[in-house]
């Protein structure tokens, strides 16, 4: 529809046609290799509605940050905001304290510095969380990673790998905490039937709050 652009559309072997809005507000239509464009078309007026709603939905939302990397900006790390510190001083390191310090050495290539530091406190944080879990509820999977990913916050392979994306890291821990549940579960249920929601429900009763809180602030977490 003229009205309600796509975004793109992608084609699989799927059988039916999927529509999604993203967290800037796009329309994706996911369908199969030969539904044509009249069909398509028909499933976006059919659903125009709820197109709509959703597409409020997320524009209504937090807006993503768009990091300058100055003096007192404001980073997240599990949930709790630090202004952008830079000190002035010879050694090459990013620390936290009541603020996030970063070595004037390093503002040539500061926004590549910030993100492997995350990185590597993503591996402590997310990586610990995860092997708690895996003691508590008896999930253990074959690998943990973390990732670039920009599209999901954790992922599961058929080969029992888990991989969650460092981005995660900057929401609060019971948010972390939700993510890393979710990724294990699946290790037993690999799709979203009632069966996996109903387990997640066991290990987390309040996990729909959670759930919802990632959903409605998860542009504060685009780096």
């Amino acid at each position: 529809m003229d009205d309600i652009p796509i975004e793109k559309i992608i084609r699989s072997r799927r059988r039916s046609i999927a529509l999604i809005i993203t967290p800037s507000a796009r329309l994706i239509v996911r369908a199969p290799l030969r539904a044509p464009s009249e069909v398509i078309n028909a499933v976006i007026q059919e659903k125009e509605g709820w197109i709509r709603k959703k597409l409020a939905e997320m524009k209504g939302r937090p807006q993503a940050t768009v990091h300058r990397y100055e003096e007192g900006e404001i980073f997240y790390f599990l949930g709790r905001a630090y202004p952008l510190h830079i000190v002035d001083d010879g050694r090459a390191a990013i620390e936290r304290t009541d603020r996030l310090c970063v070595s004037c050495t390093l503002e040539p290539e500061i926004a590549g510095w910030i993100q492997r530091w995350y990185v590597l406190e993503a591996e402590k944080e997310i990586r610990s969380r995860c092997m708690w879990f895996s003691m508590t509820t008896g999930y253990t999977p074959a690998s943990i990673r973390i990732s670039n990913a920009r599209g999901r916050w954790g992922s599961c392979t058929s080969k029992g790998g888990i991989s969650f994306s460092w981005c995660l890291v900057q929401a609060p821990m019971e948010i972390v905490d939700y993510v890393v549940v979710h990724e294990l579960v699946h290790l037993a249920h690999h799709n979203h039937s009632r069966q996996f929601w109903d387990r997640v429900r066991e290990i987390m009763p309040d996990y729909e709050r959670r759930r919802k809180w990632l959903r409605e602030n998860e542009r504060l977490l685009r780096i």
